[in-house]
């Protein structure tokens, strides 16, 4: 009998363990949401699963973010400034603005929203994808190109050349991300992470303890370029060839400009920097990726920023600061 009462209660007790663990399992995973904001899918991971509430209010910012700085959306603040040629000072744009307008001076001028004007030449606002002569290159830098040229801002507020354009795109989903991280935070979410298309913030403590893992994407053939895993807070973004492009007679010319001759860049596959805050991340992996290898290459040194850099021939180069972050880099 007294056999029968230990198996009885090993049992029981097996029970209660399987029953805590699945219990522990389940409340240890993350409220997973995805919605198809600023032109691209932005998802959502946040613990506890039950921050429903603080995930729609994040949502909420991508959604005004995109209200204000959309370069399509026609009733947004970006297109009123396009179109009219000025904004107020109190613009909810102001702070965009002038982020860009920072980045445009710490990048040596190769962060530069308004190369709108050639990415519309070149026919990627159309879809339809055009090579424009070099004539009409050399008219659009000197009239229409030059953020410090065309874009002024005084006390009464903004004003942009005519025939000028600004995009907004290589900096408004860092800025997105920052705000709604701190409307999560604020809010008492524990932990979470934020996936805007390649634009990736997270922070907080994982129920598991567990550090953050991303992979960075090798756009060759979607296998893993390399690494990076963290439990501090840290910012990722990616700027590539491989979304948005046009072509032209068989060729494919991404989107991103260098800003001395007026031609897309052909030098990378991609490039992935690593900083302290998303808006940084943001800004700086286009700018990084305007500039051509060698001056890349000393730039961010001279920076000590993290970057990790797929040259188009196939090569890997990554920075010595980027040592600290990528891990497992794939064998060239």
């Amino acid at each position: 009998m007294a056999d029968i009462k230990a198996q009885v209660l090993l049992v029981v007790v097996a029970i209660l363990i399987v029953f805590v663990l699945l219990t522990r399992q389940q409340a240890e995973q993350p409220l997973v949401e995805s919605r198809i904001l600023m032109d691209t899918i932005i998802t959502i991971r946040a613990y506890p699963a039950t921050a429903k509430k603080q995930v729609e209010d994040a949502f909420a910012v991508f959604s005004q973010v995109e209200r204000e700085a959309s370069f399509h959306l026609d009733n947004s603040e970006l297109t009123r400034l396009n179109k009219l040629g000025s904004l107020p000072a109190e613009s909810p744009l102001a702070p965009l603005l002038h982020a860009a307008d920072e980045y445009f001076k710490i990048s040596e001028g190769y962060f530069d929203p308004s190369f709108a004007c050639l990415q519309r030449a070149y026919g990627f606002y159309s879809g339809i994808g055009r090579l424009p002569d070099q004539e009409e290159i050399t008219a659009l830098l000197r009239d229409n190109c030059g953020f410090d040229k065309v874009f002024a801002r005084n006390l009464e507020g903004f004003t942009l050349a005519s025939g000028s354009l600004l995009d907004l795109g290589g900096i408004a989903g860092g800025f997105a991300i920052e705000k709604a991280a701190r409307v999560m935070r604020e809010s008492g979410c524990s932990a979470f992470l934020i996936d805007d298309a390649g634009d990736i913030w997270f922070e907080g403590k994982k129920p598991d303890n567990s550090a953050w893992r991303i992979a960075v994407r090798d756009p060759r053939d979607n296998t893993s370029l390399a690494l990076i895993e963290s439990r501090t807070p840290l910012a990722i973004s990616t700027s590539g060839d491989y979304e948005r492009f046009v072509s032209v007679d068989g060729v494919r010319y991404g989107h991103i400009m260098n800003p001395r001759s007026g031609r897309p860049v052909d030098y990378y596959s991609s490039v992935t920097v690593i900083a302290s805050e998303p808006l940084a991340a943001d800004a700086l992996s286009t700018a990084v990726f305007a500039m051509p290898p060698e001056q890349a290459f000393k730039w961010v040194e001279k920076n000590n920023l993290a970057v990790l850099f797929l040259t188009a021939s196939g090569s890997i180069h990554l920075s010595c600061a980027g040592q600290k972050f990528f891990s497992q880099v794939k064998p060239q």
